[in-house]
């Protein structure tokens, strides 16, 4: 069986879920794994690394055995930037900013990576999505969130 005859998409999903879950489980080796009673700061990176390392063996296994039609396709780097962007820019407002003009932003620039981006859309999304945080972690769980810079 001839490489063109696999699932170039499977194939190179499953090296990738092998990869990056290989390396949180054996990088977290150094650190007390502790039981599932009591979990340590490994337990989570390990277990977690290695099903995806499962999942990776599953589908990398599957691509010898379907035919795939179309190859995988090129890295929207655009959509990628915006999207990981906010969730950088989340984590360094939310201290300097407070909850809300952070999750607004978040949710505000991570739109911006979709396809179709409408203005008026997002800037409701945005602003019921700031609403919401604000209601679940400020008054639902009351966790000590700074709600705005000044507070």
């Amino acid at each position: 069986m001839a490489f063109r005859d696999r699932d170039k998409k499977d194939f190179c999903a499953g090296i990738m879920f092998i990869t990056i879950g290989g390396f949180f489980a054996i990088f977290a080796r150094d650190y007390p794994l502790g039981s599932a009673v009591r979990m340590g700061p490994a337990y989570f990176p390990t277990v977690v690394g290695w099903l995806l390392v499962g999942l990776g063996a599953l589908v990398f296994l599957r691509s010898f055995f379907m035919r795939g039609a179309e190859a995988p396709s090129k890295t929207h780097w655009r959509q990628l930037l915006f999207i990981l962007g906010a969730v950088f820019l989340f984590g360094f407002l939310l201290e300097n900013a407070g909850m809300i003009i952070s999750s607004f932003v978040l949710v505000f620039l991570s739109a911006m990576g979709g396809w179709d981006f409408r203005w008026k859309e997002q800037l409701l999304n945005a602003l019921g999505m700031a609403a919401a945080n604000v209601v679940i972690f400020d008054y639902g769980l009351g966790l000590p969130f700074k709600l705005w810079p000044w507070s």
